[in-house]
This record gives C-alpha cells, sequence and structure tokens, in this order.
C-alpha cells in the first residue's frame, strides 16, 4: 500500500511538472518552507484542491521533521477529502495521527476519517461495512477528544450512522413480513430493539414484533410486547392500535381460561 501511496504522489509531481511548463507558476525552489505552506495553504482556500495536494504533497516529501509538517499533512488529507478521493483521504489522515500524535489537528483527523467512511458509505439497502467503520470512529474520537469543540459534531454523526443500521435492519424485518416470513422478521426487529435502542426504528419495532408474535399465535409474548410499548412509549403513533390489539388478545386469553 505505502509502494502505491508514493508512486501517485510521484505521478502527481510529475504531472504537476508537466502542466506548469506551459503556465505562469510559483517557483516553489526560491521560497521558504514556511512560503511554501502559505502558497499551498492559499490554493487550498481557493477550492483548488487538485494543487494544493500536489504542492502539500512536495512539502511533506522535501521537509521532514519541520515544524509546517503537521499543517502540511493534515491540509494533504483535507485536500483529498475534498476531492472525493476519501480511501486516500483517510490514508494521509491516519498517517497524521500516527506520526504526529500531539498535532492540534488529530482531532479534525479522527472526525474527517469517520466522516470519511461516511461518505463511502452506500444506502442503507446495501452493505454498510463502512457505517459500521464510521461509527467506531466516531466512538473512539468521543473517548478520546471528549473535550474537543467538535464532539457535538461527533455525536450528531454518530446518531446519523447508527440509525441508517437501524433502519437496515427494520426494512429487513419489514420486507420478511410482507412476504410472510414472520419468525425472520421477528429475529429483525428484535435485533432493532436490542442494538440500537436509542432510534426511532426501535420504538415501531416493538409494534411490529408485538404483530409478528400476534400472526403466529404467540398470544402471551404479543400482549407483554404491545403492553410495553404502551408502557415506554405513551404518545406513540401506533399506541391505539396497540390498546386494541390488546383488548382483543385479552378477550381471547379470558376464553381459554375459564375454559
Amino acid at each position: 500500500m505505502q509502494y502505491y501511496r508514493n508512486l501517485f504522489i510521484f505521478i502527481l509531481i510529475i504531472i504537476g511538472l508537466i502542466t506548469g511548463c506551459n503556465r505562469h507558476t510559483v517557483n516553489l525552489k526560491n521560497m521558504t518552507p514556511e512560503q511554501q505552506y502559505q502558497h499551498a495553504k492559499s490554493l487550498f482556500d481557493k477550492e483548488d484542491y487538485y494543487k494544493s495536494k500536489l504542492e502539500f504533497s512536495i512539502i511533506v516529501i522535501n521537509n521532514p521533521g519541520h515544524v509546517i509538517i503537521e499543517g502540511a499533512q493534515f491540509y494533504l488529507a483535507e485536500s483529498h477529502y475534498f476531492e472525493k478521493e476519501y480511501i486516500l483521504a483517510i490514508e494521509e489522515y491516519e498517517k497524521l495521527i500516527r506520526s504526529i500524535p500531539q498535532s492540534e489537528f488529530v482531532d479534525d483527523a479522527r472526525l474527517k476519517i469517520g466522516l470519511a467512511y461516511s461518505k463511502l458509505s452506500p444506502s442503507f439497502h446495501l452493505d454498510q461495512d463502512y457505517t459500521r467503520k464510521a461509527i467506531m470512529e466516531y466512538r473512539t474520537f468521543l473517548e478520546e477528544y471528549a473535550t474537543s469543540d467538535l464532539k457535538s459534531e461527533a455525536e450528531k454523526y454518530l446518531e446519523e450512522s447508527v440509525n441508517k443500521l437501524a433502519m437496515k435492519e427494520f426494512y429487513a424485518g419489514e420486507l420478511y413480513r410482507k412476504m410472510g416470513y414472520h419468525r425472520s422478521a421477528l429475529i429483525s426487529f428484535v435485533a432493532v430493539i436490542e442494538e440500537y435502542p436509542a432510534t426511532e426504528m426501535a420504538k415501531d419495532s416493538y409494534y411490529w414484533k408485538a404483530e409478528c408474535h400476534r400472526t403466529m399465535g404467540d398470544l402471551e409474548d404479543a400482549e407483554s410486547t404491545y403492553l410495553q410499548l404502551i408502557q415506554l412509549y405513551p404518545d406513540h403513533k401506533m399506541r391505539a392500535k396497540s390498546e386494541k390489539r390488546l383488548r382483543e388478545i385479552r378477550e381471547v386469553l379470558a376464553k381459554y381460561t375459564i375454559e
């Protein structure tokens, strides 16, 4: 992986030199490292991310150990991120965290790794491996940088990612239920309740869990689940239906008890 990354950087530098031959360009050789950094940062600020990643790459390669390296490394990663080269961005953010753990940019870098994984994550109907990686990064951020100014952002992105996983599991349950596979649907609804209890999907899952039990004839399990929904979420949109189902089930159970 390191070989290919270095090859990619080398190719970028060569392309930059070739394309710059016929244009008015800044001669970095006549600049101090600090001036080179300011020039690259000005390109970044102008949202010319293609050029900024090229020049930050040159700075990082030519100035190991220099004070400007942590900023150059961070903005190299940022340039890849805004160019939507998320895998390359993740590699560069991770390099900053590993090599300069005391940098003022490390909390930003950790959060951006999570965001890059979130950007790579497809629709909830598809595989959610990248979403799980994003969740891991957000949780790591909240553990390691609990006092960071970015904490509220990390919490928001974490909640969005967890909701996405809950949605995938919930709609799997919905699909099974509509196909008549109530036991498989039940497994999905229980998973939402147990694994993602703070989500809106968990609230709805109580109702559909109860419906699956009722349809399969597990009336006592259905009764207890409807009751849980009513007690836990008294304002839930399915409360009235749950109360109606509860009355119906109790009437049936009372008949069996009398008989």
